[in-house]
């Protein structure tokens, strides 16, 4: 009996040593790296310079009203329309390099915020993140698009996954 009992335990313990074998040379898939199906925010590309984002922004009939790249939060302001709705464009820039690494677009008209959450969902799928009044997508790279409803404006919060990070490390590792 004894016999028996150790050489099932000899048998269990080769099979246990080549199953941890067979799986330790199995070849697991990549994991799979998905990127956001945009680079920038309409013709503003994550990078861009504050000159080429105010061209930009003019070509696309938009009305700039300020420009505070010099100081915090390193932004430019621009008023015009997005989804056929009254909208201010908020670009923001990295502190030094001035590259341009997040936009908002946010809405006073509170109506129109299916309409908004339904474009989004359209172009960009199901959310990763939801609850009431915020939607969150997010891809491997940072990249990043917020959608909430506050109770004075609807914003959209853009934002590109290295300038994100550049804007950190510019930032001495402060969000800015």
């Amino acid at each position: 009996m004894r016999q028996i009992f150790s050489h099932r335990r000899l048998i269990l313990l080769y099979c246990l040593i080549i199953s941890t074998i067979s799986v330790g040379c199995t070849t697991l898939p990549p994991p799979v790296k998905t990127t956001p199906p945009f680079s920038g925010f309409k013709g503003a590309i994550w990078g861009n310079s504050v000159e080429e984002v105010k061209k930009i922004s003019e070509t696309e009939g938009k009305n700039i009203f300020e420009d505070r790249t010099h100081r915090p939060p390193y932004a430019l302001y621009a008023s015009g329309t997005y989804l056929n709705s009254l909208a201010t464009f908020s670009y923001f820039f990295t502190p030094k390099s001035k590259k341009l690494y997040r936009v908002d677009v946010t809405f006073k008209d509170l109506g129109i915020y299916q309409r908004v959450k339904e474009d989004l969902i359209r172009g960009l799928k199901a959310p990763d993140y939801s609850q009431p009044e915020v939607d969150h997508w997010s891809w491997t790279d940072m990249s990043l698009v917020i959608f909430q409803r506050e109770p004075d404006c609807i914003q959209i919060s853009y934002s590109g996954g290295e300038m994100l990070k550049l804007n950190h490390q510019e930032g001495d590792g402060l969000l800015q």
